[in-house]
């Protein structure tokens, strides 16, 4: 089974009719559950007005004066959209279409077919959360915290997140241009990029120029991370490197697993994480044992971009006292 932390997932997937895979918030791993089974039943104060959706669904069906909008599967990725937005839970909890299940399957093996962007739903907003790297969108000079207000010049400011994602995708070699704005100077520039398919690398490292120092990259928690990682911190005391800079920044996550394996090679006991379900049970994600770096001095880099598993793995350490510094 696959593990979340905090809000809920939700991914709509068309095989035999929608599924939605419920779970718990950070975008790491995902549970499916087939829609063919009936819902356990709503408590009394919890329970929709069924009624009422149902109300609004028909008077939409019957009146709207733009029928080649109204489709039925775009409508109701939408209405999902909206119950998941009204959480609030921005970052953590949202709704994927069948297009975002496969690009984040693809993102959790190592490899991605697109422009390499991550991002999420603020305030009606796209908002990139951060560029892949050795992306197009990185190339490009995109950067986490920057809106999208356009994609090939249609306005998406207050479209669901899993339309305008399913605008940005596209096969390999196909171009798609994206109107972006800079919060900080309020200009929009139009970017225009080709897709590809991008193998990520996810663990890499040089040594400081001058120092004895080890600057270690980790652009993501795909799978087979930890091992990667192993391999690099072996091959950083080879070198007999005696500190070490973590580099999480533009990190936007990724499977869980991989981040209690990258925080253990770090430390020596204690709990990476604890997770609290809706009952309000918490569990402990521990150690585990064999670190292969427990004893370099370090310092971790991260910034907005810094999401997800890896804002797990930096608090970890932090709470360690292995510091997180911006």
């Amino acid at each position: 089974m696959r593990k979340w932390l905090g809000g809920c997932i939700i991914a709509a997937l068309i095989a035999g009719g929608l599924a939605l895979g419920l779970a718990a918030g950070i975008l790491i791993e995902r549970e499916v559950l087939s829609a063919s089974k009936p819902p356990a039943a709503a408590t009394p104060a919890a329970a929709p007005n069924w009624e009422l959706v149902t109300e609004a669904w028909e008077l939409i069906d019957r009146t709207y004066v733009d029928r080649e909008a109204l489709q039925p599967i775009t409508l109701t990725y939408g209405a999902i959209s909206g119950m998941v937005d009204s959480l609030g839970d921005t970052g953590h909890s949202r709704f994927l279409s069948p297009e975002m299940l496969k690009a984040e399957q693809e993102y959790n093996l190592g490899q991605y077919e697109g422009v390499g962007l991550q991002v999420e739903s603020s305030d009606g907003q796209t908002v990139v959360v951060a560029p892949l790297d050795g992306s197009p969108a990185q190339k490009a000079g995109i950067r986490a915290g920057e809106i999208i207000l356009r994609v090939d010049g249609e306005d998406v400011s207050g479209m669901p997140i899993g339309e305008v994602v399913g605008r940005i995708l596209g096969p390999a070699g196909t171009k798609v241009t994206l109107s972006i704005l800079n919060p900080d100077t309020n200009q929009v520039r139009d970017v225009p990029l080709t897709r590809q398919r991008i193998a990520l690398v996810n663990v890499s490292w040089a040594r400081v120029p001058g120092t004895n120092v080890a600057h270690l990259r980790l652009a993501a928690f795909s799978q087979g991370v930890t091992k990667d990682l192993q391999a690099a911190l072996r091959a950083i005391q080879s070198q007999q490197l005696t500190g070490l800079v973590l580099d999480l920044r533009n990190n936007p996550g990724g499977i869980l697993d991989e981040a209690v394996g990258t925080a253990s090679q770090f430390l020596t006991g204690g709990d990476v994480v604890l997770v609290k379900d809706a009952n309000g049970e918490i569990s402990r994600l521990r150690v585990q044992r064999g670190g292969v770096a427990t004893g370099i001095p370090m310092a971790v880099l991260v910034n907005g971009g810094t999401a997800s598993a890896s804002e797990i793995v930096a608090g970890a350490l932090q709470d360690a006292a292995r510091h997180a510094d911006r």
